[in-house]
């Protein structure tokens, strides 16, 4: 799925890839807030079956509570700052 065009300075191509779950979820979780309308939402969005969508809702909200966020005290002179601090499990290699 590109688009090519000749311009004056050569050939462009522009490549338009079609959204993820995880981009119909953040787009169906804007228009509801019941999670189970915005699996129907996304699901309609991109065409496919509902369970597949719910087994992304499902590892998005795993990632989401590995996400963390943290006010720092605010200072007289600056406004308070979010810090968002993320966990991530490190890699495990097995052993041959």
């Amino acid at each position: 799925m590109s688009e090519s065009w000749s311009t004056k300075y050569g050939g462009r191509r522009v490549k338009q890839a079609p959204p993820t779950i995880a981009e119909a979820l953040i787009a169906a979780a804007c228009m509801n807030d019941d999670p189970e309308q915005q699996i129907e939402i996304a699901a309609a969005l991109l065409d496919v079956d509902k369970d597949e969508v719910r087994k992304a809702a499902a590892r998005e909200e795993k990632r989401a509570q590995r996400t963390l966020s943290i006010l720092s005290t605010p200072r007289r002179s600056a406004p308070a700052r979010a810090v968002v601090v993320e966990y991530r499990t490190p890699r495990r290699f097995a052993m041959r």
